[in-house]
């Protein structure tokens, strides 16, 4: 009898063999979760698809088109001419050419000759001056200083590089692709749960309100690295071989970039009911128009440290400053530095304020 005890007794499972769920696989099971969501796009995320597909297609037709991002091919409105042609008109072959009567009437006249677009000059027929040769020599001088530096393939290239980032990266994705894509996709990890009322459920697992707010942060996070710098990517694809070298150079601030954005958008999803809306606002018009304001106040905007990101990168690779518009631009450790410690005190705010706040189903 005693055996059959000893027997029954050992499979008895008594309560100290039962483990609890574990904190650590619930937060990456979290994560899944989060990443999972976000694999159906919202609303907003096509239609940041459909304004990344306008863009793309604008920077494809600037690069198709005959001037592309050259300089020397460009036309000049105020003389009717490329800017190639109008340097070369201005060497002194050019300007001391003969070409019939007409011709020389309209340069007496100081008008432009009504000739044929094939014979057309933008710059007045010249007599040479012998008796004058000094004036004549420093005239030629200078007027053939265009046609010079035109010839320069370092600075032509220089020139349409500089070009080509300040209206594209600079311009386009920093301004418009970058805030706009890491809005759809951050914003919706706590805001969907909050415009489903949802979250009270998502709040009913074993973990701590802060590791819920990271967690969702992180399944989100690389949905918004992938479509923000694959819409950078998709943007330099189109500008050819300028855009493949700008994106070599300038992905890593459009990573860095994309994750500083990604917070704040998270914290706004996870504070109010409606982030988009509020994310627009802040978008157009706080980030617009800190970026135009001179002074410091500029340093507020997560925008100036990629920017500045991206202008540092440049200057690194050996193009001159003063092609590129970014005033003000801090070094490339502060630009890098500020972004993170944002990141991480953004994250910490949320994550205090998310633990703190009272979610019921029916807001």
């Amino acid at each position: 009898m005693a055996a059959d005890a000893d027997s029954d007794s050992s499979f008895i499972l008594h309560p100290s063999s039962f483990r609890g769920p574990s904190p650590l696989v619930g937060f990456f099971v979290l994560v899944g979760h989060s990443f999972q969501r976000h694999w159906r796009v919202r609303q907003m995320g096509w239609v940041s698809f459909g304004l990344l597909g306008l863009t793309v297609a604008w920077v494809a037709a600037v690069t198709l088109s005959a001037a592309g991002w050259r300089l020397e091919d460009r036309r000049n409105r105020r003389v009717g001419a490329t800017y190639r042609d109008y340097a070369e008109q201005l060497r002194p072959t050019a300007r001391y050419e003969t070409m019939g009567a007409d011709l020389k009437a309209a340069a007496r006249l100081q008008s432009y000759p009504p000739t044929t677009p094939t014979t057309r000059l933008t710059h007045p027929v010249e007599t040479p001056t012998p008796l004058d040769p000094t004036a004549d020599a420093l005239r030629s001088l200078m007027l053939s200083v265009p046609a010079a530096v035109l010839g320069s393939e370092k600075f032509r290239h220089e020139w349409a590089f500089t070009h080509f980032v300040g209206v594209v990266p600079l311009g386009a994705f920093v301004g418009f692709v970058l805030p706009l894509f890491t809005l759809a996709f951050a914003s919706g990890a706590l805001g969907t749960e909050r415009e489903s009322r949802s979250l009270v459920w998502l709040l009913t697992r074993p973990l701590p309100r802060a590791a819920i707010y990271v967690a969702t942060f992180l399944g989100a996070l690389p949905w918004c690295l992938l479509f923000g710098v694959g819409g950078f990517a998709a943007l330099c694809l189109a500008g050819g071989a300028l855009g493949r070298e700008a994106f070599a150079a300038f992905w890593p601030a459009a990573a860095g970039g994309t994750v500083a954005f990604a917070a704040l958008f998270h914290l706004i999803g996870a504070t109010v009911r409606r982030p988009v809306v509020v994310g627009l606002v802040y978008v157009f018009f706080f980030e617009a128009l800190v970026a135009l304001l001179p002074g410091s106040l500029k340093l507020l905007s997560l925008s100036f440290y990629t920017r500045s990101l991206i202008y540092n990168e440049a200057i690194d690779a050996g193009y001159p400053a003063a092609m590129l518009e970014v005033p003000e631009a801090v070094s490339a450790a502060t630009a890098w530095v500020v972004p993170a410690a944002a990141t991480v005190a953004l994250l910490a705010l949320g994550a205090w304020r998310f633990g703190r706040t009272e979610f019921r189903d029916d807001t």
